[in-house]
């Protein structure tokens, strides 16, 4: 029996350049094998970018829980490898297009300043895009250094910038990920 109990992460995910849906679909497989049992996804939502060149297209994001045996840069590295396999360059820009962005959120209420890892992610109480979501998923959740929970910190975005992916968008599927990854609050 092993001593190594898994950490419950949150990893955000996000697509505005291609196959949006078809992107993200193969990232949550990947997702999925990372997964050392417990795997849920939030909603998908659009948002709109920001700080970006004009003529970005519209975000498709979300995030996803997961138990993992990964440590936290080892996690890092799977992420960023799957954000490689499906075609995101090693070295790129900030605020770029992008088929693919996966970004750890949140590590079982640990802090990490690393040059290459901060947890919690810098600016996730900024983008509601990430916050709507993680409420889903873990509506208690209150981020290391928080006093406030997630509810109060989506009151305070800005409106309009944020809707639901409309199952009229979905062209079949979201039925597929939804009856396998959607698990009850």
């Amino acid at each position: 029996m092993s001593d190594i109990s898994p950490n419950r992460v949150l990893v955000a995910f996000g697509s505005n350049l291609g196959d949006r849906e078809r992107a993200i679909s193969a990232a949550l497989l990947e997702l999925e094998r990372l997964s050392a049992g417990y795997f849920a996804c939030s909603s998908w939502w659009h948002s709109v970018p920001t700080q970006m060149a004009a003529g970005a297209g519209q975000f498709i994001n979300g995030v996803v829980a997961l138990d993992t045996l990964l440590a936290p840069l080892d996690l890092l590295r799977a992420l960023q490898r799957i954000e490689r396999d499906m075609g995101r360059p090693l070295n790129h820009g900030v605020n770029e297009n992008r088929i693919l962005d996966l970004d750890i959120i949140w590590y079982a209420d640990r802090v990490i300043e690393l040059p290459e890892l901060v947890i919690p992610h810098l600016r996730a109480l900024e983008r509601g895009f990430v916050l709507m979501p993680m409420w889903e998923l873990m509506p208690n959740l209150m981020l290391p250094g928080q006093t406030r929970p997630l509810a109060a910190l989506i009151a305070d975005l800005p409106a309009g910038s944020l809707s639901r992916w409309s199952a009229v968008e979905d062209r079949g599927v979201r039925q597929a990920w939804m009856a396998r990854w959607i698990k009850p609050v």
